[in-house]
């Protein structure tokens, strides 16, 4: 744990993307405490035994260091039966990471589609990381068509743009 700290800290990387079970987290913070790097957990829906939803990180982390925090992935968190909107605004200032996808299924993990395609309400979640004000990344976390992905990520990308831009923002 200690050489990924030393890593991120010469490299200048804020915060690590992390999937630590609940036993390791005092150990992480002294590490967040020691560095000055923030962990963002990132949930994995209802196969992951410890943080299915970023609410379940969230009750772990919510009185440790503030550094200790949420990576809400989406899809994850869609297919656990939790508003995402909802999500963010309960995370709200421990939300350090967005990972971006959309699913034609909102319970199926295999039904991802290139983002504007899918069932996920992308302008609400925007809505609710403008509300927040979140400062953070949001990561289009494309992982269908390996073969030929860019077509599907320009797709995501533009998508998100375009809502964005509607919304007043421009990228």
């Amino acid at each position: 744990m200690r050489r990924k700290f030393e890593y991120c800290k010469i490299a200048g990387i804020p915060v690590i993307v992390a999937g630590p079970t609940p036993q390791t987290l005092p150990r992480l913070e002294k590490f967040v405490k020691q560095y000055d790097i923030k962990i963002a957990i990132h949930n994995h829906g209802p196969e992951d035994k410890f943080f299915p939803s970023p609410l379940d990180a969230l009750k772990l982390v919510k009185n440790m260091d503030p550094r200790m925090g949420v990576c809400i992935d989406v899809g994850h968190t869609a297919r656990t039966g939790t508003d995402v909107p909802t999500a963010i605004h309960e995370v709200g200032p421990r939300l350090y990471d967005v990972h971006m996808k959309d699913l034609a299924n909102a319970s199926s993990k295999e039904s991802q589609v290139p983002v504007g395609d899918g069932r996920l309400a992308v302008e609400k979640l925007f809505a609710a990381l403008i509300a927040i004000q979140y400062s953070g990344y949001v990561d289009l976390e494309y992982e269908i068509d390996e073969d030929n992905p860019m077509p599907g990520m320009i797709k995501s990308f533009a998508y998100m743009r375009g809502v964005l831009a509607g919304m007043g923002y421009t990228a």
